[in-house]
C-alpha cells in the first residue's frame, strides 16, 4: 500500500522513472509534438514550459494516456507504456481545474482513487490523514469543496493524487487559476513536498519563474520542438538560442543588434543608439566561434542584471555614459530602458537609485555575461 514516503534505501538510486523516445503527434494534417526526446530521472522535478500552444500540456496528456501518439516510445519504470491506458500507468495528476466531486467532503475526495481501488476504510483513513497533514488541510476533511478556497481545493486535488503513491505524478499548469500571492505560497508547498517525499513530477506551466523556481530540470519547447534540456542555471546562463534567450528571465535577455571587428583575439563590438552616439564595447575573451567571425553583424545577449549602476570595482566591467528612455523604480530595484541596438534594452539598477527619464547615467556592462548569437539562425555562438 502507499506510504507516502521515499524509503531510505532508495534516495541514492538514479534510475530512469521516464523515458520518452521519438514522440510525434499529428492531429490531422497539423504536427504539434515533433520527435521529442524527454528522461526524468527518479525523484527529479522536470518541468515542461513555453509558451501556449508549444506543445507541453499535449506532450503531458500523451504521457498519461490520455492523448493517443502518433509515433514514438513511452517507457514509465522501464516498462513501456506507450499503448496502456491511464490507468496501467501507474501515475497520478493534478489538473488545472482541480475535478474535486462537490457531493463530496476533503477526507472522501482524497480517498477516492483508493475507495475505487477497494482499498479497506481501516487502511484508506490512515492514509488520507497522513496526506491531508503534509498538505495542512487536516482541520478541513469534514468540509465540501464549496467552502473551500481556491488554495485549499488544490490541496486537496494534490491530496488526492498523493495517497496513490505513483511512479510518476503529472501537474497540469496546477496553479493557474490562483491569484499571484497564493500562487507563490503554494508554489513554495509544491517544493517543500517535493523533496520531503523525493516523488518524480512532471510539471506543465507557461509561467518561466515557477520553471527556474520549481525544476531540478526544465525542458523549453517552441512550436512542438523540444529547443533545449538543462538545469535552471544552464538554461538561464547558456541558452542554446535566441528564443529560450528571450523566454527565460524577467525582465528576459537584452538582444541587440551589434556589429564586431576582432583583432588580435579581442571583439571589437559597436551597438547604435536612438538619439545618442553608437556604444562602443570591448570583449577580451570571446568565444571561439565569435573570433572565427572577424568581421560582421550579430545579436549580442545581455541580461538586465549584467547591465547596473554597480560601483563596485571589477576588471569585468565596462562602464558607459546612457541616456535612459525610461525609469521604473519597483521597489527592491529600478529599472531603465535604454534604446539601443534596435530593441528597448533594460538595464537593472539599485532600488534606491537616483536616476531620472531623460538623463544620462553611467551603466556598467559585466563583459563576463554577454551572450552571442547568429542573427541568421538565432543559434548560440
Amino acid at each position: 500500500m502507499p506510504s507516502l514516503q521515499k524509503p531510505d534505501n532508495e534516495t541514492s538510486i538514479s534510475s530512469k522513472i521516464l523515458e520518452v523516445r521519438g514522440l510525434h503527434k499529428k492531429f490531422g494534417e497539423v504536427e504539434v509534438l515533433k520527435n521529442i526526446n524527454v528522461d526524468l530521472d527518479d525523484g527529479d522535478f522536470l518541468v515542461l514550459v513555453g509558451p501556449s500552444g508549444c506543445g507541453k500540456s499535449t506532450l503531458l496528456s500523451c504521457i498519461a494516456g490520455l492523448t493517443e501518439t502518433t509515433s514514438g516510445v513511452i517507457s514509465i519504470g522501464g516498462d513501456d507504456v506507450t499503448t496502456l491506458d491511464p490507468a496501467q500507468r501507474d501515475i497520478a495528476m493534478v489538473f488545472q481545474s482541480y475535478a474535486l466531486f462537490p457531493n463530496m467532503t476533503v477526507a472522501e475526495n482524497i480517498g477516492f482513487g483508493l475507495e475505487v481501488r477497494r482499498v479497506p476504510l481501516v487502511e484508506r483513513k490512515p492514509l488520507v490523514e497522513k496526506a491531508a497533514a503534509l498538505l495542512k488541510i487536516e482541520d478541513l476533511l469534514d468540509r465540501k469543496p464549496a467552502h473551500l478556497s481556491g488554495g485549499q481545493r488544490q490541496r486537496v486535488a494534490m491530496g488526492r493524487a498523493l495517497v496513490r503513491d505513483p511512479k510518476l505524478f503529472l501537474f497540469d499548469e496546477p496553479l493557474s487559476n490562483l491569484d499571484a500571492k497564493l500562487r507563490v505560497t503554494m508554489r513554495t508547498e509544491i517544493k517543500r513536498l517535493h523533496k520531503r517525499l523525493g516523488a518524480s513530477i512532471i510539471y506543465v506551466t507557461h509561467d518561466q519563474i515557477e520553471a527556474m523556481t520549481l525544476a531540478t530540470k526544465i525542458v523549453v519547447m517552441e512550436d512542438g520542438v523540444v529547443q533545449q534540456t538543462g538545469t535552471p542555471r544552464e538554461i538561464y546562463n547558456n541558452p542554446v538560442n535566441m528564443f529560450v534567450a528571450g523566454f527565460m528571465g524577467a525582465p528576459s535577455m537584452n538582444l541587440m543588434q551589434a556589429d564586431i571587428v576582432v583583432k588580435n583575439d579581442v571583439a571589437h563590438i559597436t551597438i547604435e543608439r536612438e538619439n545618442d552616439q553608437p556604444l562602443v564595447l570591448q570583449d577580451d575573451a570571446p568565444p571561439s566561434a565569435v573570433l572565427d567571425r572577424q568581421n560582421g553583424s550579430l545579436v549580442l545577449g545581455i541580461r538586465p542584471e549584467s547591465m547596473t549602476d554597480s560601483t563596485a570595482p571589477d576588471k569585468q566591467v565596462r562602464i558607459v555614459d546612457c541616456l535612459l528612455d525610461v525609469v521604473e523604480p519597483a521597489g527592491s530595484d529600478t529599472y531603465a530602458v535604454i534604446k539601443m541596438g534596435g530593441i528597448e534594452a533594460i538595464a537593472r539598477l539599485h532600488g534606491e537609485a537616483s536616476v531620472k527619464q531623460g538623463e544620462r547615467t553611467g551603466i556598467g556592462f559585466n563583459m563576463s555575461r554577454l551572450s552571442y548569437f547568429d542573427p541568421d539562425t538565432g543559434l548560440r555562438l
